[in-house]
């Protein structure tokens, strides 16, 4: 099981700005493939954690979301003009564990940390990015996933939660029947 290896500006890397690519700090992507290969010679399987919660304020999407809100002006967004802008959870009003926009009279979802914005996993075009993320990995070799605090996707939606693992898992089991799935959830009783 690798904790998160995805690019990162944290020493944690749970702020991902590439689900895509290795954080160069540990391995190259190509390094990262031999390592694949190695494990699958010696029956290995590797699991990969995978942030879904969120990702880093300096993922592409997020700051391409947020320059979209700082020319849009007092117009109404348009998610064909900018379809990350429903990549995240973005309001008019500031609520509980919302940041600001900085240049706007926007605010944007951040329970975590405010560099690391909520992903609005209602989002079908963002749901659709997902499936192609852990296609990405599961074929180049990757054995499954370890998903970071998976009651907290939606904010006291444990329903929600429940619904969106269950997409979770249709989706990455149609794609690699064996692959394996865990999930972070911690309660204090």
């Amino acid at each position: 099981w690798l904790m998160p290896v995805h690019p990162s500006p944290t020493y944690h890397k749970y702020d991902v700005m590439d689900y895509y690519d290795i954080d160069p700090v540990y391995v190259t992507l190509e390094d990262f493939q031999e390592f694949l290969a190695a494990c699958e010679e010696r029956g290995i399987k590797v699991i990969m954690d995978l942030v879904l919660n969120h990702s880093s304020s300096k993922h592409p999407w997020f700051i391409q979301a947020c320059d979209y809100l700082k020319g849009l002006g007092d117009g109404e967004p348009d998610v064909s003009e900018c379809p990350y802008f429903a990549y995240y959870h973005f309001s008019k009003e500031q609520g509980k564990g919302y940041y600001a926009v900085e240049g706007t009279d926007w605010y944007y979802e951040g329970q975590f940390w405010s560099e690391m914005p909520d992903l609005n996993l209602d989002c079908e075009a963002l749901l659709e990015e997902i499936a192609e993320i852990t296609k990405y990995w599961l074929d180049m070799g990757v054995g499954g996933f370890r998903l970071d605090a998976v009651k907290e996707f939606y904010t006291e939606g444990q329903q929600e939660n429940i619904d969106f693992l269950r997409w979770l898992t249709d989706v990455v089991k149609a794609q690699k029947e064996d692959a394996y799935l865990v999930g972070e959830a911690w309660l204090n009783i």
